[in-house]
């Protein structure tokens, strides 16, 4: 089981009230393989996502002990949950549950003994991102997980890139690094971070379109064709990343509990 992953069936074509970031994403799978490859040696036995949307990301977590999919949206619950229908059927340890990680009580999830937290730019919708974190690392303090406890989230990047599809998309804000430190350490002194910039070609486009051009919206077209070239972008952002190249259009943070 360790090696399966989550089997979503395609959503439907058409829903109207999805966002668009999510539907156009939905189909750039080697965009989401390139996240999952950077997530997976971070994941453990017992894995709960929130914010989990249409399941973009949540198709590609592995199926072990326990997975928790969570979305506060009702619109984006209903088509997670027809989407995983089987899945779920066939795998008791997954469950769809709705959650709001800006106000509910993260207790209920105590008892899960959950050893990963996962989001994909989730923590930049929620006003107070404090007390969103504060939610998740009680969830792993309050766990008798035996292995690393860890919470692993994306969040886009550099204020100084903050434009015109930041506010469209409902952008808070974006992140530093030093940000996401200071943030962590409010909640957990103890806590070890990494964080490491994520997609540098990624970033060129979202100056230019969301700041230059002030475009509310990227196009299809501009998925594809990043889609495309995704082998390419992967290798100029590994080469960036290796001579420590402090850009990049997100962050990938992984904070593990001592």
């Amino acid at each position: 089981m360790e090696h399966d992953l989550l089997a979503i069936r395609p959503m439907a074509q058409g829903a109207g009230s999805i966002p668009f970031e999510l539907e156009a994403l939905s189909n750039a799978v080697r965009y989401q393989q390139w996240v999952f490859d950077l997530l997976e040696p971070h994941l453990g036995q017992r894995i709960i996502e929130f914010g989990a949307g249409v399941g973009n990301l949540s198709k590609w977590l592995p199926l072990r002990e326990r997975l928790i999919l969570t979305e506060f949206d009702p619109y984006l619950l209903e088509i997670l949950r027809t989407s995983t229908d089987q899945i779920r059927k066939a795998h008791h340890g997954v469950t769809v549950e709705p959650f709001d990680l800006s106000r509910d009580d993260p207790s209920r999830y105590f008892g899960d003994h959950l050893d990963t937290v996962v989001s994909f730019n989730v923590l930049v919708h929620v006003e107070d991102d404090l007390g969103a974190l504060e939610r998740q690392i009680a969830i792993l303090k309050n766990s008798k997980a035996p292995g690393p406890k860890r919470v692993c989230f994306f969040v886009p990047a550099h204020l100084w890139a903050y434009g015109t599809m930041d506010q469209t998309f409902g952008h808070f804000r974006r992140y530093s690094a030093s940000m996401v430190r200071n943030l962590v350490k409010k909640v957990d002194p103890t806590a070890v971070i990494q964080a490491r910039y994520f997609n540098l070609p990624g970033l060129v486009g979202w100056l230019l379109q969301g700041r230059i051009l002030k475009k509310t919206s990227f196009g299809v077209e501009s998925v594809k064709a990043f889609e495309a070239l995704c082998p390419l972008i992967r290798a100029v952002d590994s080469l960036a990343h290796f001579v420590r190249l402090p850009l990049g259009q997100s962050l990938l943070c992984v904070v593990t509990l001592r």
